[in-house]
C-alpha cells in the first residue's frame, strides 16, 4: 500500500457509525511524510505539552536517521484535511508487529473511528504477510485504549508481569519449581537432576531447534500463540529481541534422559544496565521436577559478571512460573495488559480467542 494514498473506510464499516456514514465520513490513510509531525501531535496528545514538542522532534529525527520506522503511521482525516486520529504499527522480527492504541480527537463517532483505524491497520498487516499483532498497555493508557483495541479486533488476552532481581545474590534456599515448600512432599526430597549446558552453535543447531519446539507443547505462557507461526519465525523473533549473542542462548540436557531438556534465551537490554530472559522453556518430560530453579541458576551464572540486574516477563496465567520467580527472589516492577490479533491468510484479521478459564 503506497504511503499517502487515501483508503476509504470499508463499506462494512460505513454503516456502523455516524463518523463514517454514507461514504462522506473521515478517510484513513498511511501518513505522508510531510504530515508526520501533525500526526504525532495527535498520537502524543496525552503527553504533557512541556514534553510533547521535544518528544516529537526526537522521534522525527530518529526516523530521518532510520532508527525509528514511521512507515506504519496511520491517520484519519476529515474532508477538510484535518487529522482526527492517528495510530502507529511497527514491524517486529518473525512476522510479528507491534500496534500502539489509536488516539482520536473528541468528535462525533470517536469510538467508531478509533476502531476503524485498528481494523484497517490489521487488514494492511495481513496483506503484507504478518501473522501476529500485539499491543501492550500500561496503566497510563486508560480504559478507553483497551475498548478501542477490542472494538477494532484486538481483544485483551492476558496481563504480563514484568519482574527483576539483582544478579549478585544467590537463589534463596528452598526455592523449588512449585514456588514454595509443599507439606505433602518429603521433608528432604532427593535433589533434582542437573543440566549439562551448552551454548547455541552450528554443531547443536538441529537439537536446539527440536528442544525449543518441544518446550512450546502445552506452554502456559501465551497459549493463544501456539501454532500461529513456524519455528523459523519464532527463532527470528527471539533473535530480534535485544542484542543477539549465541553464547547467551543455552541448551540444557539431563544425561541419560534425552526427552528432558531446557532452553534458556537471554539478551542484553539496549540502553539499560540489565540482561533479559526472553525465553525459558522446559520440555514436558522436564516439568514439575524443580528444574526451573536450575535454569534460573544458570541465567544468574551467565549474567552475574556482566550486569547487576536480570529482568523477565511472565504471563499472569502461568501460575507455576509466577511462583517459581517469586521464590527465586524476583520482584514486580510493572504490569501490562496484552491485546492480540492472530492474522489469517485470507486477507482478513481474526481476533485471538479469549483466555480459557
Amino acid at each position: 500500500m503506497d504511503p499517502g494514498r487515501w483508503v476509504r473506510v470499508p463499506a462494512e464499516l460505513e454503516n456502523s457509525g455516524p463518523a463514517v456514514m454514507a461514504g462522506f465520513g473521515p478517510r484513513v490513510m498511511l501518513c505522508p511524510e510531510p504530515a508526520r509531525g501533525a500526526a504525532l501531535e495527535v498520537l502524543y496528545r496525552r503527553v504533557p505539552s512541556v514534553l510533547r514538542d521535544r518528544l516529537i522532534a526526537d522521534v522525527l529525527d530518529e526516523a530521518r536517521r532510520g532508527e525509528v520506522d514511521l512507515s506504519g503511521l496511520w491517520v484519519a482525516r476529515d474532508r477538510a484535511g484535518r487529522i482526527l486520529g492517528a495510530l502507529l504499527t511497527q514491524p517486529l522480527a518473525g512476522k510479528a508487529a507491534a500496534l500502539w492504541a489509536p488516539e482520536v480527537r473528541a468528535s462525533w463517532g470517536r469510538a467508531r473511528l478509533a476502531a476503524a483505524l485498528v481494523e484497517i491497520a490489521l487488514v494492511d498487516l495481513t496483506a503484507r504477510g504478518f501473522r501476529l499483532v500485539q499491543a501492550v498497555l500500561d496503566e497510563s493508557a486508560g480504559p478507553q485504549a483497551a475498548r478501542d483495541l477490542t472494538r477494532g479486533g484486538m481483544p485483551r488476552v492476558t496481563e504480563l508481569i514484568y519482574l527483576e532481581r539483582d544478579t549478585a545474590s544467590p537463589l534463596p534456599p528452598g526455592a523449588i519449581g512449585r514456588g514454595s515448600p509443599d507439606p505433602a512432599l518429603p521433608a528432604h526430597p532427593p535433589p533434582p537432576a542437573s543440566f549439562h549446558w551448552q551454548p547455541y552453535g552450528p554443531e547443536i543447531e538441529a537439537e536446539f531447534r527440536a528442544v525449543l519446539e518441544a518446550t512450546y507443547q502445552g506452554s502456559l505462557d501465551m497459549p493463544e500463540l501456539e501454532g500461529t507461526r513456524g519455528l523459523e519465525d519464532i527463532l527470528d523473533g527471539h533473535r530480534g529481541a535485544g542484542l543477539f549473542a549465541p553464547g547467551h542462548w543455552q541448551l540444557g540436557r539431563i544425561p541419560g534422559e534425552p526427552a528432558a531438556a531446557a532452553v534458556l534465551l537471554m539478551t542484553e537490554v539496549p540502553g539499560r544496565d540489565a540482561w533479559e530472559v526472553i525465553y525459558l522453556g522446559l520440555t514436558p518430560a522436564a516439568r514439575g521436577r524443580g528444574l526451573g530453579r536450575a535454569v534460573l541458576r544458570r541465567a544468574l551464572e551467565l549474567a552475574r559478571d556482566h550486569t547487576p540486574r536480570l529482568e523477565l516477563a511472565v504471563d499472569l496465567r502461568n501460575t507455576p512460573a509466577v511462583r517459581l520467580y517469586g521464590a527465586a527472589g524476583f520482584t514486580v516492577r510493572d504490569r501490562r495488559a496484552v491485546h492480540l490479533a492472530i492474522l489469517g491468510g485470507s486477507g482478513q484479521a481474526s481476533a485471538a480467542p479469549p483466555p480459557q478459564t
